[in-house]
């Protein structure tokens, strides 16, 4: 973490030694070869440096410049052993001296690396009360010790996850990263590096208990030049990508969209000057509904080196223009590989900004409202030393998969890795489930093209608007665990239908086929998500929504006109569920009345317990006979 360049560190040591006190004691021979080895250092000659440093210390073990610089110059040839051996001389022979500050912040960096924190605390330690009071090292020292001390805690708390690598089918490259699934856990769609140096995506679908051998994502997608580190919406029909170096970009690296129609990804369109700049944009990650994009850019505005951005389409499509998602998400170091989980308000991304394992970790922040929650170290051993990039947790919160940047037995590196996530942290953020299947005729039986908008009853809040595939019919919807959602299906020529569903977590995926009615004279729906107390007429504020898709239709349709229909279950007298059916029905059509509809267009008219839809044989067929239905007059 908070990586340093060693040449910065070689130019801050040249001259920041005085000549040593030990030199008035040295034989003339050595004294000598000191004046020429300091001399040599001094002219940037560091080969010859490095054989009279290597000869003084034959002469003069005890020298702690000597060791210094020997241990800087193996630095810089990345001999770390021979660093670690004249750095811990000099520490030995000088401890307390502010010229050998470097040595202590090498040795803290590199017991670091070594997963020694402990040691790494008390060097870094060290270093911190050596550098001067306003020099920026004592800054970066000090985001050192931070994290030297969170590691110790971390590792000392590990959570219980178990990391296996993807199969062999999968993992079929050297280099493969950035996992993304759609919502049903089906497909998984991956960057992967050719032998040729060429970043491609490729994808695979599961089959049985593994995956299906990897596939090219399309021709239409895949080039010359590097396509990879993409984004899929949760119904796998709306991809966003990075690609590099093409002829349409503004960037070096820009982000592009393809939608799937049928079974063929259609020719990538890039995201437009509002979205794409001079700069480096990738790492995309989209929302469920393919509305809200979240990625990472380096252009100006941000807080630090790379920041997290987000953009929104608004009601044309369009792309706004990107928000920078500010503090506490974004530090002035680096944050980069959004994850928008598809739950819509919990971010996981890498940072190496704060306190952790070091290189990049993994962080979660949660959206609460307008603003974001302080991120959270996933902690140890979904972080290690190592870089940790890429996360994806699926859907339903119970599996994780990422990239592990390490060299593997075989050559191979950057392996697609998958775990359990643990309790732990499964119970901090909301988990979904999904609910897919067809719309169709009700009387062809021919799929249709529908818009679906989802709302949260309790909130009132619309959470989505997709529409099912022209071709197929077919539509996939996630839904936040425990909360009651109201689904509308609508197309023109049909009566729209409203749904309500609870998703459990007794499972996390459901088949739900819908058939919608034409507008046709008699065609009948019920209104599924109007509420009413027990034995009470009046209309709960949960019923707004589908109110108002009923006044919607209505006014798009102004030749309808409809009849509304109260109906009970068989519990009371039939006189009083006679009664409380017309005064149901009559308050929907108040609120018609109220809306500003013409009182000619709708009817009231109560059932009571006369035309149930199932014998009344258990409270979930009276539930479903409890209902207000409209019919085409």
């Amino acid at each position: 973490m908070f990586r340093l360049n060693s040449i910065l560190f070689l130019v801050l040591w040249l001259g920041s030694l005085s000549v040593s006190a030990q030199e008035k004691i040295m034989s003339r021979r050595t004294r000598e070869l000191y004046q020429n080895a300091q001399q040599a250092w001094n002219d940037r000659k560091l080969e010859n440096a490095q054989l009279l440093y290597e000869k003084l210390v034959e002469l003069e073990p005890s020298l702690p410049e000597a060791h210094l610089r020997l241990g800087q110059i193996y630095e810089l040839q990345r001999k770390s052993a021979q660093a670690r051996f004249h750095y811990g001389r000099v520490v030995a022979l000088a401890p307390a001296s502010p010229e050998i500050a470097s040595a202590y912040q090498w040795l803290g960096r590199d017991t670091f690396q070594r997963e020694a924190y402990d040691s790494s605390e008390v060097y870094l330690t060290k270093a911190f009360s050596l550098n001067p009071e306003k020099s920026n090292l004592r800054q970066v020292t000090q985001k050192w010790i931070a994290s030297a001390q969170f590691a110790q805690k971390a590792i000392q708390r590990p959570l219980r996850i178990q990391k296996k690598p993807l199969s062999d089918t999968v993992n079929f490259l050297n280099a493969q990263f950035f996992p993304v699934l759609t919502a049903d856990n089906e497909t998984l769609i991956f960057t992967g590096l050719t032998p040729e140096r060429d970043e491609n995506m490729y994808i695979t679908h599961r089959k049985n208990a593994g995956w299906d051998v990897p596939e090219e994502i399309s021709k239409n997608i895949n080039s010359s030049n590097n396509e990879g580190t993409c984004t899929i919406s949760a119904d796998g029909r709306t991809l966003v990508f990075t690609a590099c170096n093409r002829p349409d970009g503004y960037g070096g690296c820009d982000l592009y969209i393809s939608q799937k129609t049928g079974k063929e990804w259609q020719s990538p369109q890039n995201l437009g000057q509002v979205v794409n700049t001079q700069h480096w944009e990738s790492q995309p990650s989209l929302s469920a509904d393919g509305s809200v994009l979240y990625f990472t850019s380096d252009r100006p505005g941000g807080l630090g080196r790379s920041d997290i951005w987000k953009t929104r389409r608004d009601s044309t499509g369009a792309w706004q223009l990107p928000t920078n998602l500010g503090e506490p998400v974004n530090t002035s170091d680096e944050e980069n590989a959004p994850f928008i989980h598809a739950n819509g308000r919990t971010l996981f991304y890498a940072s190496n900004g704060r306190p952790g394992m070091g290189g990049f970790d993994l962080f979660m922040s949660q959206q609460v409202d307008t603003l974001w929650s302080e991120p959270l170290n996933l902690g140890y051993p979904i972080n290690t030393v190592a870089d940790q990039v890429g996360l994806f947790i699926t859907a339903d919160g119970e599996r994780a998969y990422y990239t592990d940047d390490r060299k593997e037995p075989r050559g191979r590196r950057a392996l697609l890795y998958q775990f359990t996530v643990p309790d732990t942290l499964q119970s901090l953020f909301v988990p979904t489930n999904y609910i897919k299947g067809k719309v169709y005729d009700q009387k062809s039986g021919e799929p249709l093209s529908a818009t679906i908008e989802l709302y949260d009853l309790k909130s009132q809040r619309k959470v989505s608007t997709f529409t099912s595939q022209p071709s197929t019919g077919e539509y996939l919807a996630v839904l936040n665990r425990k909360s009651e959602h109201a689904l509308y299906v609508q197309k023109e020529g049909y009566l729209f239908k409203s749904l309500t569903f609870v998703a459990s977590d007794a499972r996390s995926g459901n088949i739900l086929d819908i058939a919608l009615e034409k507008a046709e004279k008699d065609r009948t729906e019920v209104l599924n998500n109007l509420f009413f107390a027990t034995g009470a007429y009046t209309l709960d504020d949960k019923s707004r929504v589908e109110l108002n898709k009923l006044v919607e239709f209505l006014r798009n349709n102004p030749t309808v006109t409809i009849e509304i229909a109260g109906h009970t279950d068989d519990i009371g007298t039939e006189k009083e569920n006679q009664e409380l059916s017309r005064l149901r029905a009559q308050s929907v059509a108040d609120y018609l009345a109220e809306a500003g509809l013409p009182k000619d267009r709708f009817s009231a008219r109560g059932y009571g317990e006369s035309t149930p839809k199932v014998p009344n044989s258990s409270e979930e067929n009276r539930r479903l006979n409890r209902r207000i239905e409209w019919r085409i007059r």
